[in-house]
């Protein structure tokens, strides 16, 4: 795909899952709303990407990608595997565990026993915290020749939107295993296929 394709892509991925997502039943309890509130926060950061690159403001998207992601990871391991204390303290402003023990935490979890999760974080964490923190490639990306100006790489424009949207499918699975509703699931990794179709970064 191209990178307007792409963006094209994304941008019906994202009303799809809006969509997808809208008049939902939720889980009110702290843990459910906790839960919820992270997973929700990790798909407006990839609404926030996706703006940011079609208006080509590409460093801010890059940025947002480390807090897409760990918004997704808190999310459900506040679900699946905090103890009730732990939630007490976040709700008192408390920061959680730092990311490696929540992926640890989450390897004991069925769906995520794999190890995948702790895998990509190990492989993209370095860039993303450079993104996000003005890193040498955020200041090598508006550097030409002659002058200061943004000079972001298509194909690594074209892996950020996959990425982040990659993150989102993961992001509503999560939303629907916290619903109880497979079928929220099964909906969201179908339509995210068709719209990609493969392409994947």
């Amino acid at each position: 795909m191209t990178l307007e394709q792409t963006i094209e892509a994304a941008r019906q991925w994202l009303n799809f899952c809006n969509e997808l997502l809208d008049n939902q039943d939720s889980d009110s309890s702290n843990r459910g709303r906790i839960t919820a509130g992270l997973l929700h926060l990790s798909m407006e950061h990839h609404s926030s990407i996706f703006l940011l690159t079609e208006k080509k403001h590409y460093g801010s998207a890059f940025a947002l990608l480390r807090p897409q992601f760990e918004s997704f990871i808190r999310g459900i391991w506040f679900h699946l595997c905090s103890s009730d204390e732990q939630l007490d303290e976040f709700i008192k402003d408390e920061e959680p565990p730092k990311i490696n023990s929540l992926l640890k935490d989450l390897e004991s979890v069925q769906g995520y026993e794999n190890g995948t999760l702790k895998t990509t974080k190990d492989e993209v964490w370095s860039a993303l915290c450079g993104y996000t923190h003005g890193g040498y490639f955020q200041v090598a990306y508006r550097n030409t020749e002659t002058e200061i100006a943004s000079d972001y790489d298509e194909e690594h424009l074209k892996g950020l939107l996959i990425m982040a949207s990659n993150i989102t499918l993961s992001t509503v699975v999560a939303f629907a295993r916290l619903i109880n509703k497979d079928s929220v699931a099964i909906d969201a990794a179908s339509n995210h296929k068709e719209i990609f179709n493969g392409h994947m970064a």
